[in-house]
């Protein structure tokens, strides 16, 4: 797939006043989309994320697959088609997936937080695309300190550092496909689209961590956040 180019001296993402934090909300003003949990210094193509990866059907042990609000791990088969009778809920401006008794978010806390998704390929994708969402509309913090798994990575980026102002430009998803899967853990890429039709590839790193789907904040600072030309090889998926 050819992806398009972007003018290094108009891309938002190579100059300091659009990095907030580490890996927090980065805005592509020249695309007209928002990027959730975008690392600094992030560009156009960057690695993507390591993970091991495993068959679609990895079965979770009881124990580890104990889910802390009591979800039900399910169906441990990848979707390969867009997930069934989805309902959407506004987080912010942006559309994300809810099925509170099934995938996820089990629980949502006065504060915005929504956690608790299933230990399944689905509660895992409706886990990356809740934590987008919530990352996009302002409460990237809260993720970090409450949905990502600890390390030094984390408190890396928990650290003080300037904010940006916020932007009204938003993007909605449009898409998904796994790059891996395992009991355990999981790489979830997310497409979003933009107003004007530009498409941006969000992949989003997970764990299973005491009972629920967490963030992987990657060593390196980086999940490989790209542009894409069109949604090929995405599962198309979208609320709004």
């Amino acid at each position: 797939m050819t992806e398009p180019t972007v003018n290094e001296d108009q891309n938002p993402l190579t100059k300091p006043k659009f990095i907030i934090s580490a890996v927090v909300v980065a805005i592509i003003v020249a695309l007209g989309v928002i990027l959730a949990l975008v690392p600094r210094g992030g560009g156009t193509a960057s690695p993507e994320p390591s993970t091991s990866t495993s068959s679609s059907s990895s079965q979770p042990t009881a124990t580890a697959a104990a889910s802390v609000c009591g979800l039900p791990s399910g169906d441990q088969a990848k979707p390969a088609t867009t997930p069934a009778d989805t309902k959407w809920e506004l987080v912010g401006k942006i559309a994300a997936p809810t099925s509170p008794t099934q995938f996820g978010p089990g629980k949502t806390e006065a504060n915005g937080l929504r956690s608790c998704f299933a230990h399944s390929p689905t509660g895992a994708l409706y886990a990356a695309a809740n934590m987008t969402a919530l990352s996009a509309s302002g409460k990237a913090d809260l993720v970090y300190q409450q949905l990502a798994v600890p390390g030094p990575e984390r408190d890396a980026v928990l650290k003080p550092s300037p904010t940006a102002a916020p932007n009204s430009v938003t993007a909605q998803l449009a898409g998904f496909t796994f790059r891996s899967y395992e009991a355990d853990r999981a790489v979830i890429d997310l497409a979003f689209k933009g107003a004007n039709g530009t498409f941006v590839s969000i992949p989003v790193p997970l764990q299973w961590y005491e009972g629920d789907w967490k963030f992987v904040v990657p060593a390196t600072g980086d999940t490989g956040a790209r542009q894409l030309s069109d949604l090929s090889g995405y599962v198309e998926w979208a609320g709004v």
